[in-house]
Parts: C-alpha cells; sequence; structure tokens
C-alpha cells in the first residue's frame, strides 16, 4: 500500500474535512484515517501514478486558498467596506490569477513523504507568498478607489480573469437562503457566514461560471444587485 500523511493547522480542520470527502469520492477503495489535524491515505501501489496527480492538485488549491486569503485579510483594512463589498473583493483576488498559483504549488509537493501546510508555506512557497505580498501593495496604493465604480471596475476585470468552471449556475431563493443549482442541477451550499447575500456573492465567484440565471432578482438588496450584475456583466440573465 502507499500512504501519504497530511497535517493542517488546528484551525483548518475543515479543510482537511473537504479533502477527505474529495477523495472517497474519487478513490472508494481508499483507506483514510483522520485524528485531530492529521490524515493518512492508503491506496494500492497500482493507483499512485493517478491518485499522484488528483491530490496533489486539490492539495495544491486548499493550499492557495487557505494560505492567500489569510495573508490577504491579514494585511489588507476592509472594515469601511461593507460585508458583501468585503466578500466580492476577498474572493475576486483569491481567485485571481489561482490557476498559476496551484501550478506554483504543485511544482513544490514531494509526494515521497507527507506534507504539514504550515511548514510547506513557510519554507517551500517564499516565491508565491512574495508575489502575493506585491498584489496586495497594488490593493493598498488604491484604497481611495474602494465602493467607487472605479473599484468595481477593477472587481470586474478580477473576474475576468477567473478560469470558468461551471457552464452555467441557475440561483434561486427559498425564503431564508439562496440556493444555487450547477448544470446538472446539483445543490452548491455556501453558508459561510450569517449573512444569505455575502454567502451567495461568495459562491459566485468561486464557482466562476460563465452564466448566472438570477430567478430572485427582486430578493437582493440594491447593493447585493449592483455587485453581483456589475461585476459579471453579460454573464447574468434576470429570469422570473
Amino acid at each position: 500500500m502507499w500512504e501519504y500523511n497530511i497535517t493542517t493547522n488546528i484551525k483548518d480542520i475543515k479543510y482537511l474535512i473537504e479533502l477527505e470527502r474529495n477523495i472517497k469520492n474519487k478513490y472508494k477503495n481508499a483507506i483514510i484515517a483522520t485524528h485531530n489535524n492529521s490524515m493518512t491515505i492508503a491506496l494500492p501501489y497500482n493507483q499512485k501514478p493517478k491518485a499522484f496527480e488528483y491530490i496533489k492538485r486539490i492539495l495544491a488549491e486548499t493550499i492557495a486558498l487557505i494560505y492567500k486569503e489569510r495573508l490577504l485579510t491579514n494585511n489588507i483594512n476592509f472594515d469601511y467596506l461593507s460585508e458583501e463589498y468585503k466578500i466580492a473583493f476577498v474572493k475576486s483576488l483569491i481567485y485571481f490569477d489561482l490557476e498559476e498559483d496551484i501550478f506554483e504549488i504543485i511544482n513544490q509537493i514531494d509526494f515521497d513523504t507527507g506534507i504539514n501546510f504550515d511548514s510547506f508555506y513557510n519554507f517551500r512557497l517564499a516565491n508565491l507568498k512574495y508575489k502575493w505580498q506585491q498584489l496586495i501593495l497594488v490593493c493598498k496604493s488604491n484604497t481611495m478607489f474602494l465602493e467607487s465604480e472605479t473599484f468595481l471596475e477593477f472587481l470586474k476585470f478580477l473576474i475576468d480573469t477567473i478560469i470558468p468552471r461551471h457552464r452555467s449556475i441557475d440561483v434561486f431563493y427559498n425564503g431564508k437562503n439562496f440556493e444555487l443549482l450547477d448544470e446538472n442541477n446539483n445543490i452548491i451550499c455556501f453558508n459561510n457566514t450569517n449573512n444569505p447575500e455575502a454567502n451567495l456573492i461568495s459562491g459566485l465567484i468561486s464557482l466562476a461560471p460563465k452564466t448566472i440565471n438570477l430567478h430572485c432578482a427582486g430578493m437582493l438588496s440594491d447593493n447585493t444587485f449592483k455587485i453581483i450584475y456589475y461585476i459579471f456583466n453579460k454573464k447574468v440573465n434576470l429570469l422570473v
């Protein structure tokens, strides 16, 4: 059997749970043992080549999402933004150039040993960290434009650079939260905060659909509608 160990920071256990779910869905015969913030994966050696590529990809994406968001939120003052604008800004920055970030991380992952996320980030990703710090400097030098039309143009530019992940997403309102359905009618949950509209913005940016079918525009605040309609532009279809 081929074994691989993954260790995260204790506060990042939710990402470890998501990794476990994705690996089990992909490899039904995988043996996975978790304890606190550590997970060991075991697979037959003949599955290692394909598993190697798949697990590297999801590890790299997870690491990029965790540490890029953490660096951004720790170094940019978002206090004067509404929650909806903050979510739109942070998520747009995270997913900007994400594929290049993932490629850089994949090239640093060693599959002969396990991986500790914090150590890997601190000692193997200095170049990527520097790149993200340059993005932070650009944002800090343009804070005067936040929540202006120029700021929305900047968000739209960031959104346009994200590689689409879905052909279409339909958005409905169930009386309490917004529901997102992909092109195969699978429900996608994005309830990361107690603010349904912030969750909606976060979900749409993360999913990066080519088309957004908005069935509940009347349930959105003017602020959220403006953000979604402006930054996604011609991708939004308003439906009854």
